[in-house]
């Protein structure tokens, strides 16, 4: 038995661009409880990352990173939310969290 949720885990990991875009969504949300742990009380887009950022953090294109965050959406990896013109992207699935923690211990 086989469960294509923790594949596809495993695939968003594999993959170079999708690992870099993990990494920068998780980085953005550790950032955040920091500063917010720090008694910081402004908007810091909530440990999100605008579609915009996204491509110069990771040092890939507009549309390469947009395929590649689709994708991550379409496996229940990320989610997305929409504020105005903005895309704000953030980690939807714990288990990405746990594997990340496991890898860099």
């Amino acid at each position: 038995m086989i469960d294509e949720k923790n594949v596809q885990l495993f695939k968003a990991l594999s993959e170079d661009t999708r690992y870099r875009i993990i990494k920068a969504l998780l980085e953005a949300e550790r950032k955040y409880k920091a500063n917010k742990s720090d008694g910081f009380n402004g908007e810091l887009c909530k440990g999100e990352l605008c579609a915009c950022e996204i491509p110069e953090l990771i040092g890939r294109t507009q549309s390469n990173t947009s395929m590649h965050l689709a994708k991550l959406q379409d496996w229940g990896i990320i989610k997305v939310r929409k504020e105005g013109k903005m895309r704000l992207y953030s980690i939807e699935n714990d288990k990405i969290r746990k594997l990340l923690e496991v890898l860099e211990e």
